[in-house]
């Protein structure tokens, strides 16, 4: 057992933790060796029995959270910068109207796909890395694997089985599903399994409003339904919708990628309006923050602008216990609260003493992320605070100008150290000869002669298209055609907030985000 000592923002439901979720206060968390949370004490309280000679770290006044839950991302492509079709005069309709745009192939399908054919597991690590510096715990969307596995750094949303051995706890779909595969679905939600959803995804009246129509004449409108997006959903869906029980599920919102590619987003008020739970998406990186964290800022950002009213606290429980609620109608265990026997997943966030502890996490940048927790092991932070909770073994990395402790180990080797600059340096060696190392790893591909979900296989990830219609990316007939650009880095910069500045059909609304990370 150990404990993190500051100020702790249980977000708990547990009312022996606290009585209101917006509860904060000095105390303690303590972590069994079982990963889970083992108790949650105040200041003045005695701590819990067998934490005699326990590890106390120590974190001053900074805010002790549950890990950020991002619940809908496309990780495979998040080592690129921000896309949008030069010259394009208007937003799009939908999902399946920008994937035809002439640059899009190019810029986005095949550098990505070279990757995660030559350096599948680089990428992953790098894409993990992008996440867990924002404070993510538990993440959707990691591309398929022929060998399945939780999460490298953080919790793979449809990889994660806690042990049970049962692969379908969670399912996913980017592809617009066919009427006998939503039935499909729906009996599979009615016998415990999470389904996310990308569904209506596009403006107000056009055709992908007949997604949500379909899931409905489905079934699919039930507690375990996570609708991806929903911006084309009228108030009346939500409606139908939240009329389906005292818990009627769940949208991913994704406010930045809405407003890049469509110039608005999720009618917010009506689906909270309904009973139906909102939990925050950074989507991806082509149009999308960097990580959920970064993603906060663009909710408060939408909620000012369209006059919603939405408070810091609700938009923090967007990333935490509401997300962690609707895991739970699958899950065997509780994450997003800090209680007890909920996982032991924990974000550690830089405060003043008597900071107003919601307004402090959203405003927060990569810098204030100081430790992050996953499944009561110290995964990231900084070097002080990683040293103090005895993890190892460890690598160095540069975030926002300041360096970063990594617990990141070798893919067969758990007990090994995987050098971020050896990440670094594959993933570039194939930026500069994509042709080369992709056609590398396919010959080695082709000479294995095992199961492809063998342990000693060659890691294969297959790359989702965030759209309705095509099932998988793929490469040009000729592979010189293939630029793989430069690693979008993994925090919010200049050069990043320029290109906010300069594309998408945000109306400058965006624009803002530049306050938060000067």
């Amino acid at each position: 057992m150990w404990a993190i000592k500051g100020r702790i923002v249980p977000m708990a439901s547990d009312a022996s933790v606290a009585a209101d979720e917006k509860a904060a206060f000095a105390g303690k968390v303590w972590i069994g060796d079982d990963g889970r949370v083992a108790a949650v004490t105040r200041a003045r309280r005695k701590d819990p029995p067998g934490s005699e000679n326990a590890l106390v770290v120590d974190v001053g006044t900074s805010l002790v959270l549950p890990g950020f839950v991002d619940l809908h991302n496309h990780l495979a492509y998040n080592t690129l910068p921000l896309w949008s079709e030069p010259g394009r005069p208007a937003p799009y309709a939908h999902h399946n109207s920008w994937p035809g745009a002439k640059s899009y192939a190019g810029e986005v399908t095949w550098p990505a796909y070279a990757l995660i054919t030559a350096a599948p597991a680089e990428l992953l690590a790098y894409v993990e890395t992008k996440a867990i510096v924002g404070g993510t715990t538990t993440i959707q969307g990691s591309p398929p694997k022929n060998r399945p596995r939780d999460g490298w750094l953080v919790r793979n949303l449809e990889d994660e089985t806690f042990g049970t051995g049962n692969a379908n706890l969670v399912y996913a779909s980017v592809l617009t599903a066919k009427p006998a595969q939503l039935a499909a679905r729906a009996n599979s939600m009615r016998a415990g399994s999470l389904f996310v959803y990308h569904c209506a995804e596009g403006k107000p009246g056009t055709i992908v409003a007949r997604e949500f129509e379909a899931a409905q004449r489905a079934g699919c409108l039930q507690n375990r339904f996570v609708a991806v997006h929903a911006t084309a959903v009228p108030k009346e869906g939500f409606a139908a919708w939240g009329g389906q029980g005292a818990a009627p599920g769940a949208i991913a919102w994704s406010p930045f990628s809405n407003l890049w590619l469509y110039g608005e987003t999720t009618d917010v008020p009506a689906a909270l309006a309904n009973g139906i739970a909102v939990c925050l998406g950074s989507d991806w990186a082509p149009s999308g923050t960097k990580h959920v964290l970064g993603e906060a800022k663009v909710a408060r950002l939408a909620s000012k602008a369209f006059g919603w009213n939405l408070a810091d606290a609700d938009i923090v429980r967007m990333m935490t216990s509401v997300p962690g609620d609707v895991l739970a109608r699958a899950w065997p265990c509780q994450v997003g609260r800090l209680q007890p026997r909920a996982v032991a997943d924990v974000v550690v966030i830089g405060a003043k003493a008597g900071a107003e502890p919601f307004g402090t996490v959203v405003d927060a940048t990569e810098r204030d992320v100081e430790l992050v927790v996953v499944d009561g092991r110290p995964r990231y932070g900084t070097k002080a605070l990683m040293k103090a909770a005895g993890a190892k073994p460890t690598t160095t990395v540069r975030v926002a100008g300041e360096q970063r402790a990594l617990a990141l180990t070798q893919p067969d080797d758990p007990a090994a150290v995987l050098k971020w600059g050896d990440v670094v340096d594959r993933l570039n060696e194939v930026r500069k000869h994509p042709k080369r190392e992709i056609e590398n790893a396919q010959a080695t591909l082709a000479a294995w002669a095992g199961r492809l979900d063998a342990d000693d296989a060659p890691l294969r990830l297959a790359l989702d298209m965030p759209t309705g219609a095509s099932p998988v990316g793929g490469l040009p007939k000729d592979l010189d055609d293939v630029t793989v650009p430069p690693l979008e880095t993994l925090a919010h910069d200049r050069a990043w907030l320029d290109a906010v500045s300069g594309g998408g059909f945000h109306g400058g609304l965006l624009d803002d985000l530049a306050r938060w990370y000067p």
